[in-house]
């Protein structure tokens, strides 16, 4: 999973989503999705922009951490009798 960290940044910096939207020549629902990690795909350009208005790194706007795994995933395991 790719955890987004663009809120806090977004904070430190001030801006609102509609103003870094405007900044970073993105549309704002790309800012929205960064926002809420519902992202999908987002064009590295956008991206490129984005850390260039906020002064970052890509490292530093996103975060890759592993998927919790889900309670269904693991098979039950043998009891001994």
């Amino acid at each position: 999973m790719v955890r987004s960290h663009l809120v806090e940044l977004m904070r430190r910096h001030y801006l609102k989503a509609t103003e870094l939207a405007r900044l970073a020549n993105v549309n704002r629902s790309t800012v929205a999705a960064l926002t809420r990690d519902r992202a999908t795909r987002v064009d590295l350009s956008a991206l490129e922009r984005i850390c260039t208005v906020l002064g970052c790194g890509l490292g530093d706007l996103l975060e890759i951490v592993p998927d919790e795994p889900r309670q269904n995933d693991n098979p039950p395991t043998a009891r001994a009798t």
